[in-house]
């Protein structure tokens, strides 16, 4: 692919050249670039996306994302310890859980009420509460970039127990109170039941490749 091509995408995807050459021993390696460089550009660059109704998130996580890993990771699959599934995995864990998690906490104190009348609800302390929620989970899998194995298994768990949950109560909502306001139906409602649906489809592929090699 062209170098410029590649170029733009990690513009775009600025968590893939973290990812594709992780230090594990060197712990936390980078993290000030990580803070400064890597979450800001992923800001602006996803607050662009989110103005493409429905998909804008969507087209970012599950087209760019993988097609970072692609760039990174493709042409020396077959050499990398990271196998293709696997690195994946690693880089949706890092950028939709972490980069999301923040990203979550920030709709949630920063623009509460705007994110609460979107959602069809009322803000209140619980709202505050998931907003911390978020963020802890958010900085939890950002320490994916160095820290794999398990570690990953039980971040992706744990989330897609929320996204499920969530998604339940956002037809709930839809269903007995018609409350079909955009953030209850629209674009979250589609990444709570798809996001934790590929996540943990890769991680049993990935596990199935380590436990029949």
């Amino acid at each position: 692919m062209l170098p410029a091509v590649k170029g733009l995408v990690d513009i775009l995807v600025p968590f893939g050249i973290f990812l594709k050459s992780p230090s594990p021993l060197k712990p936390y390696d980078r993290w000030p670039e990580v803070i400064y460089r890597a979450i800001p550009m992923s800001f602006f660059v996803y607050w662009l996306f989110s103005f493409i109704p429905l998909v804008g998130g969507l087209i970012y996580m599950l087209g760019l994302v993988p097609l970072s890993v692609y760039l990174h990771h493709g042409a020396r699959r077959a050499q990398s310890n990271l196998g293709l599934k696997r690195a994946v995995l690693v880089y949706l864990t890092v950028i939709l859980i972490g980069f999301g998690g923040i990203w979550s906490f920030v709709g949630h104190t920063a623009l509460a009420e705007m994110v609460a009348t979107q959602i069809g609800w009322s803000t209140s302390p619980f709202q505050t509460e998931l907003a911390f929620y978020t963020l802890g989970t958010g900085v939890a899998a950002l320490l994916a970039i160095w820290i794999r194995g398990h570690f990953i298994t039980a971040i992706v768990l744990s989330k897609s127990i929320f996204w499920y949950g969530a998604a339940y109560t956002h037809i709930r909502e839809a269903v007995l109170h018609a409350n079909f306001e955009p953030l209850n139906v629209g674009a979250p409602l589609i990444g709570d039941l798809i996001y934790p649906t590929v996540l943990l489809y890769l991680l049993w592929q990935v596990r199935h490749d380590l436990d029949h090699p």
